[in-house]
């Protein structure tokens, strides 16, 4: 309770209390006005959009979407093009709101599904929703009664393994959140012994993190057949969780595992909710699957998923493209919820780098290491893969210099990661091909096992 209090008063001093977001939601579902309240918010955003960022300025006056400064034409909103990462790394300073200075606003790096990094600007309007529909997931959707409930985070900190420092406003919000992180990007057998000590001893209520990472170490447990405490859920997210390691992950913590669906461009896409049903957070984003003609799919076809976001005026991202396959669900939930379904989603498969021990470097690591020389403009494309146990070749397309230390930077990172006899092969190429799916491999190991 004091924990609690002390909470909001820092959320209050922080300026991110989400209390009326979350209360927001809350109304829009039980009143069933959650179409109303996705149309207007769409149209604030347009109109927003319209007056205040250039790219959208040029764009809507091209198609007529704008009828007047109090209204706008939405049965033209499928004529808007899809922005892409590449279209927002172009056209950055357009796609700014010229107002963002108005609000609290944050630079924000992703490595995307395919693993391209890009910045991007994010603002703290996007963040109270985020954390309002993630606060609505748990507790009104997975059944977290009490507010911060003791939780871990099976995630990734590149951070830590190079630094060894934690930042004292992350040990703060931790330890207000109930909170302890585990990084999973250096999840190394002494690690792993660490970890299901601080399990045990904490007894969450629930765990969160990468399927890799927490499908990892549930076969280090089974395999050394420790006994390991049991939460009221495991939550996997930011990558596609196969049946396989739901299942492992399911025997060896002997709870049910959701999937929690999301993007730091977005925020929250969908959650799984107890009945196994993926529900889209519409009053978060509006979802478009299209197909490859950017038309809207047929009944029971996969597409190309589509975001917008309605929350973010520093930075709009209206018909975004993830990379990411999905296709819709066509029917309700026995749970009840009146949120839409995703009926399955395919895409954001990061491949692992696999040590000779059998554990795990996730593909997030290396996209981390890239994103600094990506927006300098020094490289433009990257392929790293992993040869061998002992070898990593890295496929470079430049678009400036990449001196001698730096190469050694990268090099000195990669092997605290993958080992300090590694050897590291750069290739200097014109181009990187895609996959026949249309996208880029950053990441690829031929080990993995």
């Amino acid at each position: 309770m004091i924990k609690s209090t002390i909470y909001d008063i820092f959320k209050g001093i922080l300026g991110t209390n989400y209390n009326k977001e979350y209360y927001q939601i809350i109304n829009l579902i039980n009143n069933k006005k959650l179409k109303e309240f996705q149309e207007e918010s769409l149209k604030k955003l347009l109109l927003h959009a319209y007056q205040n960022v250039p790219y959208y300025t040029r764009i809507f006056n091209e198609i007529g979407i704008i009828k007047n400064s109090n209204n706008c034409d939405l049965s033209k909103f499928n004529q808007i093009p899809i922005l892409t990462k590449d279209k927002i790394k172009k056209n950055f300073h357009e796609l700014t709101s010229k107002d963002y200075l108005k609000r609290k606003w944050y630079y924000y790096h992703s490595g995307g599904t395919t693993g391209e990094p890009f910045t991007f600007i994010l603002d703290i309007n996007y963040q109270k929703w985020d954390k309002a529909t993630t606060k609505y997931y748990k507790k009104n959707m997975v059944g977290f009664n009490k507010n911060n409930p003791k939780n871990i985070y099976l995630w990734g900190s590149e951070k830590e393994i190079f630094t060894k420092v934690e930042n004292p406003k992350e040990i703060i919000q931790n330890w207000l959140n109930n909170t302890k992180m585990l990084n999973s990007f250096n999840l190394t057998e002494v690690n792993m012994e660490k970890y299901i000590k601080i399990i045990n001893s904490f007894k969450p209520v629930y765990i969160l993190g990468y399927p890799n990472s927490l499908n990892d170490l549930s076969r280090y447990i089974k395999e050394k057949k420790y006994q390991i405490y049991s939460p009221k859920f495991v939550i996997s997210s930011a990558e596609v969780l196969r049946e396989d390691m739901r299942k492992t992950i399911t025997e060896v913590f002997k709870t049910k595992v959701l999937d929690f669906y999301g993007s730091r461009e977005t925020a929250s896409i969908a959650g799984e909710c107890k009945n196994g049903s993926m529900h889209l957070f519409s009053f978060n984003n509006l979802i478009e699957i299209l197909d490859k003609n950017n038309q809207l799919v047929k009944n029971n076809q996969e597409g190309r998923v589509i975001v917008t976001n309605l929350h973010n005026y520093s930075m709009p991202f209206i018909r975004y493209e993830l990379g990411d396959i999905a296709l819709f669900g066509d029917t309700n939930c026995e749970c009840g919820n009146p949120l839409p379904i995703l009926k399955k989603i395919t895409g954001r498969v990061l491949e692992h780098f696999v040590r000779e021990d059998g554990s795990i470097v996730p593909a997030e690591f290396f996209m981390f290491l890239f994103i600094e020389y990506n927006n300098k403009g020094i490289i433009k494309k990257y392929q790293v893969i992993q040869e061998t146990y002992k070898k990593i070749k890295i496929l470079i397309v430049l678009d400036g210099n990449l001196s001698e230390s730096e190469k050694l930077d990268f090099e000195d990172k990669i092997r605290i990661a993958m080992g300090t006899d590694i050897e590291i092969v750069w290739e200097f190429v014109n181009d990187i091909s895609k996959t026949q799916s249309g996208k880029y491999l950053y990441t690829q190991s031929k080990v993995l096992k």
